[in-house]
């Protein structure tokens, strides 16, 4: 198997101010991993600095082309950094100055994924994957109870997996080089969210993935592609500029230490899929008017359609969704499945939150904030343990 792995700035020149945000604190980039099977298929695995993406289909278009492969065989996925701009939809926007920069922002993305692609092709190799898990001190639960209801803050007797999940890409020739280090923890990266400038600006920054990614790329060359975990419930354990360098240098310093025992994985190709499942819907809160509350009917809405992407490397089984999932139900997925199995979130696309029942029950904001209807959850957790049980299946 060959692999390789690209990096480039997402270019905010004629952009900024736009979308509440004045300037850049530090630079967004978009990073990009490249794999190559024998029969010379590829796949790619793009991770955007940016909230949530609406459409990514010029994305997964600039990623075609570059790469070669199918639209299918692109995962799409978003660091979930707090202090980005929105590509918006333009007929949402004010005024035609806002439009223009909103159409600039669109193809800075799309050029940027073009040049992490063509970076990532430029410098295939022959490559072996090393995975291992590793203590995570940076997140902690955010729903606490208040005397109006449950709400957003910190609680540290919440549940939260304190693990980082790590993976490298070795180079297999003399210099046994790092081609990309990827890795996944249970936190949404908010540590800079409302970070302003002298004058009350608010600030670009990629956040707590983007400081530990830049420090491994420093250390280790390579690229460093962080995904996002089972975070719904999560947050980061402190914030601010302090926060900022504090977090990520110890998420960067775990991310070594899990992978100083890391393990091969056997693998020759990587297997992609996706199946759909239903599930009950619910009607979603208008965002403007969540707040806590101890009174809350959930009203259900029919059904909706769920993808689960699957992507496969010898024993390991890499399940991406759309919505965001809560700690506790990844951490029960690992600890069931028969392999090795990690699951990420906000993968090809957002969907808000899919909760767990203790959720609903405290009338928590991720639970008000879903159109996922209680029983989801465990519907999805069925669905990706029984695929996880599965043969692994032939390329075609």
């Amino acid at each position: 198997m060959l692999a390789g792995a690209g990096k480039a700035e997402i270019d905010l020149e004629g952009v900024l101010p736009f979308d509440g945000f004045c300037s850049a604190h530090d630079p967004l980039c978009v990073r990009a991993v490249v794999m190559q099977n024998p029969d010379d298929t590829r796949a790619c695995l793009l991770s955007v600095d940016a909230t949530s993406l609406r459409d990514d289909a010029p994305m997964r278009e600039a990623a075609v082309r570059a790469v070669g492969c199918p639209p299918a065989d692109v995962w799409v996925t978003v660091t979930h950094t707090f202090s980005a701009p929105h590509v918006r939809t333009p007929g949402h926007l004010k005024n035609d100055d806002e439009r223009e920069r909103n159409k600039r922002l669109a193809a800075s993305f799309a050029s940027a994924v073009l040049k992490a692609c063509a970076a990532a092709v430029e410098s295939l190799v022959p490559a072996r994957l090393q995975t291992a898990r590793g203590a995570c001190s940076v997140n902690v639960n955010r729903d606490v109870e208040t005397e109006a209801g449950w709400w957003l803050g910190v609680n540290p007797d919440g549940f939260s997996d304190r693990t980082v999940r790590a993976a490298r890409l070795v180079s297999t020739d003399s210099e046994r080089r790092i081609v990309a280090t990827i890795y996944s923890a249970d936190v949404q990266p908010s540590v800079t969210q409302g970070l302003q400038d002298e004058k009350g600006l608010f600030l670009v920054s990629s956040d707590l993935a983007g400081e530990a990614s830049r420090l491994l790329e420093e250390r280790h060359g390579g690229v460093a592609v962080f995904l996002v975990g089972t975070a719904g419930d999560q947050a980061p354990r402190a914030k601010g500029p302090e926060a900022l360098r504090e977090l990520g240098r110890a998420l960067a310093a775990e991310v070594d230490e899990a992978l100083a025992g890391a393990r091969p994985v056997r693998a020759d190709a990587i297997l992609l899929s996706c199946a759909t499942i239903t599930v009950p819907a619910q009607r979603i809160a208008e965002f403007g008017s969540l707040v806590p509350t101890r009174a809350y009917e959930f009203v259900p809405d029919g059904t909706a359609d769920l993808v689960i992407f699957v992507a496969r490397l010898g024993d390991l089984a890499v399940f991406g969704v759309q919505p965001e999932l809560d700690s506790s139900f990844g951490a029960r997925l690992r600890e069931a499945a028969p392999g090795r199995l990690e699951i990420l979130t906000m993968v090809n696309g957002a969907a808000k939150y899919l909760p767990g029942s203790a959720s609903y029950d405290r009338i928590t904001y991720e639970a008000m904030n879903s159109r996922f209807a209680r029983g989801a959850d465990e519907l999805l957790a069925k669905a990706v343990l029984e695929l996880a049980e599965r043969p692994r299946p032939a390329k075609a």
